[in-house]
């Protein structure tokens, strides 16, 4: 298999902008996937100042981050019904001014997280408008339906298998790839200590050439401390899960 990306989520805003660009220029194939939902991400609030930040950086970068947008609950709502939440439209839309492209590459949209609205349709036309970007979607038992719905409407879009439904508890198994021509990638349970015995098990079951992404999140919290995400191991993540892909990928 072929790894896309080794996503690391939910940095916070104490973490200072230099640090997480600095990280993403050490680790190209790193992506930097980032909470958003009402609340902290509000307007003004330390969190959404610390993400306009990194968004007027990243577009000023010749090599900029690559940024993964996680929108929950409300927002979430919004989306999945056509609708671009005001606080979101700007990061979505903002461009590199290098590249032209999407500073924010990727949009994950967690349904079935408290999340109570869905309209296939409308999401497939929002998809539609945004095709420069990829939309991705949580795959379980409480999403398939909605998947399945939204796959009849000939949308593009990929799937994050995470069967702790976002927990982060490791799966006795991971799942092989749910539709030939949707792009799937794994997390639940993953960090620094057993990403390596994971990639080994998600190895097995995918096709050789097979491009994919894996996902770490709770993991990477220090919970001895604030129980906030850390560079630190995000790091030891980070250098585990590349120095088996560069074994396995020869």
């Amino acid at each position: 298999m072929k790894l896309r990306y080794i996503t690391c989520s939910d940095p916070r805003e104490d973490i200072p902008i230099e640090s997480i660009l600095n990280f993403s220029e050490k680790y190209p194939i790193s992506e930097i996937g980032v909470q958003a939902h009402v609340g902290p991400m509000s307007e003004k609030e330390s969190r959404n100042v610390w993400f306009n930040k990194l968004i007027e950086y990243a577009k000023n970068l010749e090599n900029a981050p690559n940024i993964a947008l996680h929108v929950n609950y409300l927002w979430c709502d919004y989306m999945c019904l056509g609708s671009v939440p005001n606080e979101l439209s700007g990061w979505i839309s903002a461009r590199n001014t290098y590249t032209g492209k999407p500073v924010v590459k990727r949009i994950q949209l967690n349904i079935g997280d408290r999340t109570f609205s869905f309209n296939s349709s409308k999401l497939a036309k929002l998809i539609k408008q945004y095709s420069d970007q990829e939309f991705i979607l949580p795959w379980n038992p409480n999403t398939a339906q909605q998947i399945q719905e939204l796959k009849k409407t000939h949308t593009k879009f990929s799937l994050l298998f995470d069967g702790s439904y976002g927990t982060g508890i490791e799966p006795d198994e991971w799942q092989k790839p749910v539709y030939k021509c949707v792009p799937n990638g794994y997390a639940g349970g993953l960090g620094p200590d057993n990403v390596a015995k994971n990639l080994d098990k998600i190895n097995a079951i995918l096709p050789q050439k097979y491009e994919t992404w894996i996902d770490a999140e709770g993991k990477l919290r220090n919970y001895k401390t604030t129980g906030s995400f850390t560079l630190e191991l995000a790091e030891k993540y980070m250098q585990n899960a590349i120095a088996w892909y560069n074994q396995h990928s020869k």
